[in-house]
C-alpha cells in the first residue's frame, strides 16, 4: 500500500524541465568543457537553482520515534520553504502508524511509565500530550490514572497514547498535502540497504526499493533473544507483547513464571490478572529488584555536588574523563545533604533482598513525594545524558555493571496504581519474586527454574520479559544484521551503534554518510533512549542536521 500525500506529477515536471534545460548546455560544451569549466559550472548552478532536484528522506519505522521524525521534518521543511526540494518516505509494516508494540496494546491497564506532562511528541512542546488529554482523557479505549484531577501528572493507558500519536501523524500528513509537500507512506518492511553513488536503496519485502538520500532508522525495540533455545516449546512465550498472544497460550489456572522483574514483567502480571488469571505468578531475575514507585509528584531538590559544573571541573583539572566512582560519590553527598546527615548505604542495596518489604515502603514513600535517593535521581533527568556522554567507553561499561540495575529501578519507576496491585497479589500469596536466577530446564509440559542457593520452582508457562538486547549483533532484526555486515553501521562497545552524539548520524568504516538512528539502537551511546521526551528532543537535532546538509551541501 502506498499513499501519496503530495503533488508528485508537479515535482516530476520540474525534474523533466531541469533535464531539458541542462541538456543543451552539456551538448554545447562538448569536448571543450575543460576550457569553459567556470562558465559551465555557473550556468549549471543557475539552472539548478531554477529547477531544484528533489531529495528524499526515508524514515524506516512508524512508531513513536518515526512519527516524531516525520512531524519534526515536516515542520522544519515547511518553515524553511523547502517543500519543492525535499520529500519524505515512511516505511512501516503496520497498517496504522503510531502504535507499534509499545502503544498498540489494547490492554487498558498497560499504563505508560512516564507522566503525561513529559510525553508530548513535539521537541519544544513537551506538555502537548497533557493538553491533548484534557479533551480526550475519557475515551472508551483509554484509562487515566490521576490524583486530584491533575492531568499533567496522570498515567494513561498505552493505547490512548498510541491514539494520540496516530492522530498527530494523520493531522500533519494532511497539512503536508495542503502545502504541496510529497510524503509517501509505504506499508512494507525494510530488510536491507544498499549505498550507491551517494544515495541509498532501501530494499522492501514486498514492494519496489525506495531510492533515498538520507535514511532514519527508527526501528523500535527488538524482542529479547537471550532464551532462543526455548522457542520450540509451546509453553514458552518470548515476549509479553502483544498481550493477546501471551494470554491465548496460558491457562487461567497455570502457574506462570516470568523472567525479569522490570516494567515489562509488571505489565505482563497486570495483563494476566485483568483477564481473570487464577494461578500463581513467579518473577525471576538476577537481582530480584522491582522498580521503585513513582511519586504522585516528586519533591523538588537542588543538587549541590553532582552538577555539570563540578563534573566539568574534574575534566579540566585532571585532563581526563570522570570516573563512575567519582560520580557516585557526588551523588551520595547530594543525598546526604538533602537528608541532613549520613545514611546507611549498605542498607540501600536491594539486590537479593525481599522485594515485598521494599514495595510496602516504596508505596508509602510515593504517597509522600518519594525519598531523597529517588528525588535526586529524578532531578538528574535533563543532565544525565550529558554526564553519560562525558564517560569513556570503559567507564560506561563499569556503570552498567556496578550501578545499572540500581539506576534503572530508581530512575524508571512504576505507577503507584500498579504498585498497589502488586502488593495486593503478594499479600494474597499469588505473586512471588526471586533473585539469583540460575539454571532453567525445559520439559515437555513445564519449566524448572532454579534460584538462590537451593531454590527451585516448577512453572507451567514461562514468559521472557528480560527486554531488548543491548548489543546490536544480538538484535533479532534482519535489517540491522544486513547493514552491519556491509559496515553501514558500526557497533558501540556499551551497546547499540556508533553515532555522532550531536546529530545521531551513524559513523561507519565504509565512510558512508546520510544514515541516522534513534531509539533503542542508541542504547550505549545515549542513556535515556527508552524515554519519549528524550528521543523527541534528540530527533529535532537529527532533522536539523539533515536539512542543513540538504540545503547547503554535505561538505558545509
Amino acid at each position: 500500500m502506498e499513499i501519496n500525500a503530495g503533488h508528485l506529477p508537479e515535482n516530476q515536471h520540474k525534474i523533466t524541465a531541469f533535464h531539458k534545460a541542462i541538456k543543451p548546455v552539456i551538448i554545447k560544451s562538448g569536448n571543450k568543457m575543460g576550457e569553459n569549466k567556470h562558465e559551465w559550472v555557473e550556468r549549471v548552478k543557475k539552472i539548478t537553482k531554477t529547477y531544484p532536484i528533489m531529495k528524499n528522506i526515508c524514515i524506516i519505522g512508524g512508531g513513536a520515534c518515526g512519527v516524531a521524525a516525520f512531524i519534526e521534518l515536516f515542520v522544519q521543511i515547511s518553515t524553511q520553504g523547502l517543500q519543492d526540494q525535499l520529500s519524505i518516505t515512511i516505511v512501516e509494516k503496520s497498517k496504522k502508524v503510531g502504535y507499534g508494540l509499545a502503544f498498540g496494546t489494547t490492554e487498558k491497564s498497560h499504563l505508560l511509565n512516564t507522566q503525561a506532562e513529559l510525553m508530548g511528541i513535539f521537541a519544544d512542546e513537551v506538555e502537548h500530550f497533557s493538553e491533548w488529554l484534557n479533551d480526550n482523557a475519557y475515551r472508551t479505549r483509554g484509562r487515566v490514572e490521576e490524583e486530584n484531577g491533575d492531568i499533567d501528572h496522570a498515567y494513561t493507558s498505552r493505547i490512548l497514547y498510541g491514539d494520540y500519536l496516530h492522530e498527530q501523524f494523520v493531522s500533519h500528513l494532511k497539512k503536508a498535502k495542503s502545502t504541496g509537500m510529497t510524503v509517501n507512506l509505504v506499508c512494507d518492511q525494510a530488510y536491507d540497504i544498499d549505498a550507491e553513488e551517494g544515495r541509498f536503496l532501501v530494499k522492501l519485502k514486498e514492494g519496489d526499493p525506495v531510492e533515498s538520500d538520507y535514511v532514519i532508522l527508527a526501528l523500535g525495540n527488538p524482542e529479547a533473544t537471550n532464551f532462543r533455545e526455548f522457542q520450540p516449546y509451546s509453553h514458552f512465550i518470548n515476549s509479553p507483547w502483544p498481550a493477546h498472544k501471551m494470554l491465548e497460550k496460558i491457562d487461567k489456572k497455570a502457574h506462570v513464571g516470568i523472567l525479569g522483574t522490570s516494567l515489562s514483567s509488571i505489565d505482563a502480571v497486570v495483563a494476566l490478572m485483568d483477564h481473570g488469571h487464577e494461578g500463581k505468578i513467579t518473577l525471576f531475575s538476577p537481582e530480584g529488584m522491582l522498580p521503585r514507585v513513582q511519586p504522585i509528584e516528586n519533591i523538588d531538590v537542588e543538587r549541590s555536588y553532582l552538577t555539570l559544573k563540578n563534573v566539568h571541573m574534574i575534566k579540566r583539572k585532571h585532563f581526563r574523563a570522570p570516573k563512575v566512582k567519582e560520580l557516585f560519590r557526588l551523588f551520595m553527598r547530594d543525598v546526604e545533604n538533602v537528608e541532613k546527615g549520613p545514611i546507611d548505604w549498605q542498607n540501600q542495596d536491594r539486590v537479593g533482598k525481599k522485594a515485598g518489604y521494599y514495595l510496602d515502603r516504596d508505596i508509602e514513600l510515593a504517597e509522600n513525594g518519594g525519598d531523597s535517593i529517588l528525588n535526586i535521581a529524578y532531578s538528574l533527568r535533563y543532565d544525565a545524558s550529558k554526564l553519560w556522554s562525558w564517560l569513556s567507553e570503559e567507564e560506561k561499561s563499569k556503570f552498567k555493571k556496578w550501578l545499572g540495575p540500581h539506576w534503572g529501578v530508581n530512575r524508571h519507576g512504576m505507577p503507584l496504581s500498579n504498585a498497589k496491585r502488586l502488593k495486593e497479589l503478594m499479600d494474597k500469596g499469588v505473586l512471588e519474586i526471586h533473585a539469583e536466577i540460575g539454571k532453567v530446564t525445559p520439559n515437555e509440559d513445564n519449566f524448572v527454574v532454579e534460584y538462590g542457593e537451593n531454590g527451585q520452582k516448577t512453572v507451567d508457562n514461562l514468559i521472557n520479559a528480560t527486554g531488548s538486547p543491548s548489543k546490536v549483533k544480538d538484535m533479532d532484526c534482519e535489517l540491522t544484521e544486513n547493514i552491519l555486515k556491509k559496515e553501514l553501521i558500526h557497533p558501540y562497545s556499551s551497546g547499540g551503534i556508533l553515532v555522532n552524539e550531536l546529530t545521531l548520524e551513524a559513523i561507519n568504516r565504509s565512510k558512508v554518510s546520510g544514515i541516522y538512528a534513534t531509539g533503542h539502537l542508541l542504547n550505549g551511546m545515549m542513556l535515556d533512549v527508552n524515554a519519549v521526551w528524550y528521543n523527541v528532543k534528540s530527533i529535532a537535532s537529527l532533522c536539523q542536521d539533515i536539512l542543513f546538509k540538504a540545503r547547503y551541501g554535505e561538505n558545509c
